[in-house]
């Protein structure tokens, strides 16, 4: 029986919204956006749709521009949007104006609510467990 992981990488990879839909919901997005006082055009690259793209091209085996771009164009195909052109240059731009603060702030969101997925029974003793290797320096 296949890992929740593995599970959740091949449901990514067929679908480069579908995990992220739920985890990452483009109104907690925009928040931080507007948080972080950033704004961008109406365009194909909205930043919620680029977080996703750069989320599947981590996660596939080709990490390349063009590939996600190319699964960024099928997903809008099947979405019922106009599919971005294959040139991989208006994606890398998208890529660069999003905030690093924006995936810095998102990393605990997305933990939270993975974390309230865990049934119970799949917990040690019921119980949350958390792990740290001390090996972070803390500022002070």
């Amino acid at each position: 029986m296949p890992n929740r992981a593995s599970i959740l990488k091949q449901q990514f990879l067929q679908s480069i919204a579908l995990p992220w839909e739920g985890l990452l919901p483009e109104s907690k997005v925009q928040e931080l956006l507007a948080n972080e006082n950033v704004r961008y055009y109406s365009s194909v690259y909205t930043p919620i749709v680029t977080l996703w793209a750069m989320i599947s091209q981590v996660l596939d085996p080709d990490k390349s521009l063009s590939q996600a771009v190319k699964r960024m164009g099928i997903w809008l195909s099947a979405a019922g949007a106009v599919p971005p052109s294959s040139d991989t240059g208006a994606y890398s731009k998208a890529r660069g104006r999003l905030p690093s603060r924006l995936v810095e702030q998102l990393v605990p969101f997305v933990a939270e609510e993975l974390e309230k997925q865990v049934p119970t029974e799949q917990q040690w003793c019921g119980r949350r467990v958390r792990v740290l290797d001390g090996t972070t320096p803390v500022d002070e």
